[in-house]
């Protein structure tokens, strides 16, 4: 075991490797489809049997971290290291991680077998796979962006898999542009902290932040914040996401469950000793903790509500990604104030745990949904849900698995994980006494109405599909058994955070959370007021789906509701119109700016300036040339012409005016 975690950082090198032989070995054949699916099962496996020793090791040991480093270069004073660090919270995310990536691997297998560029496929998983291990491992800002960039690098080459799709292109643009977006927010409150620390070290910066000016460290730690925003498709930065959707529905599930968007929770998470510290009022009392929930409430409720109206089947679970992601913002932008004679000294997080909880089990049942969404739309070749239903009786374990991923991610009390993590949330933003608290509540009935509605109008009452209903059936064993393996965490993961658990297997016991003075409390049983509230929730928004879709004969029709509600249906639909704005902005501002841009350099710069000169030149040389006759005699003439002018314009000028 020892070995085990001396080494740590052999667990993003095995799918390096593996990346490494995919493209050497399709250079020199390109339909080595069978050998690139080998190499890359086989380098994520061998790091999901790594992260599991490392996690086992972890155990027992909440606040001791265990870290490497080797020197790279050496500039002036400054020495930059390679160096990873395991700690508790890194080791939890590392092993769910390669747990995901396998089991979407093993998935492709049957899912992907008919396309082509497979080889390539997998070498951008495996590539996909070391970039987020690279910066779960990272122990300092630098190597964190390294692996934040590659993220991003390898998305995009998956989200424009179907390179004849021109949807897939401009769906892979669009997420790598604005993630750019975000990450230069970031990449500037990193040079901020390398300024004024002098270090990149995460423990080093942190041991330092306390001797920084408040307001810098306010500005350095939004800044930073700027890039989870893009990364975990917060709002204003969340158009990506959905869009994302036209890639390869197992990347979907990659990229929605515990890889690309959870980086920014982790990260916020990884540095929340800096967003603790910001204690510096920005605006009066608004911290900068203050913003990071704030930003996270209004993505949840905004996704929520436009996945209640969506058709698509991968468009509601990508809406749903980002209502989630916003929930696990929301909690860890809680805090607790901590006073010393009337000045604010500390800043506790209430929700630290509460957030990295769902981030858990969020990855299990919402990759078992994508899963899902991908098993339906292969049997019907559609992604319209108005086109499925009653596809439980054809498709019993794909309904079943759909229908725990659906219990978990409403909360359904008691037996799913998605109950347990959702509570803590609550109980998180109940503790701070935000009004933050009422907001989730009714953005979690919105999860329930909408997730239910999704789970309705795809397995239940008649089929309404073009395809011979005959020709439906459940996918073979590589992509069922992904499904019941996710199925048992998804149930059973909440577990760890129950106030029956054991305290050494408690997740409040394993993500301690130490820096500062004061401790966050920790509740040893269910909060009466929150557990009704979450009841509450529960009910409300899966009966009001059953009642809409789920009944024989719908209490409340879908059809009078959204025009009762028309303005507010139409912009559910219309996504609010964010993207409509977006595009009005790109195509006459960016745009026009770029036209004008484009006719200053082409008609003026290079035009007036640059070949005007050159023009100018020409033609006064042409001019002059003429001038060098070579003749003594037409020289001497134009000199007598000029001294002639001269004493003319002396003479016959007033001297004054001359002067």
């Amino acid at each position: 075991m020892n070995l085990i975690v001396q080494n740590a950082w052999l667990v993003a090198i095995f799918p390096l490797i593996a990346a490494l032989l995919i493209f050497l070995a399709a250079a020199v054949d390109r339909k080595s489809a069978r050998l690139a699916m080998g190499l890359s099962l086989s380098g994520t496996t061998l790091a999901l049997l790594w992260s599991v020793g490392l996690l086992l090791a972890r155990l027992g040991q909440p606040e001791q971290e265990i870290s490497g480093a080797m020197r790279w270069l050496t500039a002036g004073s400054f020495d930059f290291e390679l160096g990873w660090a395991i700690d508790n919270l890194s080791a939890m995310m590392l092993g769910v991680v390669t747990f995901i990536s396998l089991l979407v691997q093993i998935y492709s297998m049957e899912y992907m077998a008919h396309e082509e560029g497979v080889a390539r496929y997998y070498g951008a998983l495996s590539v996909f796979t070391f970039s987020m291990l690279l910066l779960v491992l990272a122990n300092n800002l630098l190597m964190l962006y390294a692996g934040w960039e590659l993220v991003g690098v390898s998305s995009y080459l998956l989200i424009g898999f179907y390179t004849a799709k021109p949807e897939a292109g401009a769906a892979a643009k669009k997420a790598f542009i604005v993630n750019r977006i975000g990450d230069f927010g970031f990449l500037i409150g990193i040079m901020i902290l390398f300024y004024m620390t002098g270090s990149l070290d995460f423990a080093t910066v942190t041991d330092n932040i306390g001797k920084l000016p408040g307001l810098t460290l306010a500005i350095a730690a939004v800044l930073l914040f700027w890039g989870p925003i893009g990364k975990s498709a917060q709002f204003p930065l969340h158009v990506w996401l959905p869009d994302a959707m036209e890639g390869p529905t197992p990347v979907s599930a990659l990229i929605h469950a515990a890889t690309m968007v959870a980086a920014g929770i982790y990260m916020v998470a990884k540095l929340m000793p800096i967003f603790a510290s910001a204690t510096t009022p920005l605006f009066g009392s608004f911290l900068v903790l203050d913003f990071i929930a704030l930003i996270g409430g209004v993505t949840a409720l905004l996704a929520a509500a436009i996945a209640v109206t969506q058709t698509d089947i991968k468009r509601v679970l990508a809406y749903s990604t980002v209502s989630q992601l916003g929930f696990m913002m929301m909690a860890l932008g809680m805090y607790l104030p901590v006073y010393d004679n009337g000045s604010l000294v500390e800043l506790v997080p209430l929700g630290y745990i509460a957030g990295l909880f769902h981030l858990l089990t969020h990855a299990f049942f919402k990759a078992m949904l994508f899963l899902c969404a991908g098993s339906v739309i292969h049997a019907v070749h559609s992604n319209e849900m108005p086109l499925m239903g009653g596809l439980r009786k054809y498709m019993p374990v794909t309904a079943l698995t759909c229908l725990a991923g659906t219990a978990s991610i409403s909360g359904l009390p008691f037996i799913t994980a998605g109950f347990w993590s959702k509570d803590e949330l609550l109980l998180a933003m109940w503790d701070a006494k935000s009004p933050l608290f009422w907001l989730a509540a009714l953005a979690a009935v919105l999860t329930a109405f909408y997730m239910f509605r999704l789970y309705f109008m795809t397995f239940e009452g008649a089929y309404r599909g073009e395809l011979a209903p005959e020709k439906l059936h459940d996918p073979g064993w590589a992509m069922k058994a992904p499904l019941l393996i996710l199925a048992v965490p998804s149930l059973l993961a909440g577990f760890i955070g129950t106030p029956y658990t054991p305290k050494d297997l408690h997740i409040h016991h394993f993500l301690h959370y130490s820096h500062g003075h004061t401790a966050a409390p920790h509740h040893s049983g269910l909060v009466p007021a929150v557990l009704i509230v979450s009841l509450i929730v529960f009910v409300l928004g899966a009966g009001l789906a059953w009642a809409m879709y789920g009944s024989r004969k719908p209490l409340l029709s879908p059809e009078q509701l959204a025009t009762r509600l028309k303005p507010l249906h139409e912009a559910s639909l219309h996504r609010f119109y964010i993207d409509d704005a977006y595009n009005f902005v790109v195509r006459w501002l960016v745009m026009g700016l770029a036209r004008i841009s484009h006719f200053v350099d082409k008609y003026i710069l290079d035009g007036m300036l640059v070949n005007g000169t050159g023009l100018f030149t020409i033609a006064g040389s042409e001019t002059l040339k003429y001038t060098q006759t070579g003749r003594v005699q037409t020289y001497l003439l134009t000199l007598i012409i000029i001294v002639v002018l001269l004493l003319l314009a002396f003479f016959w000028l007033p001297l004054g005016k001359v002067i």
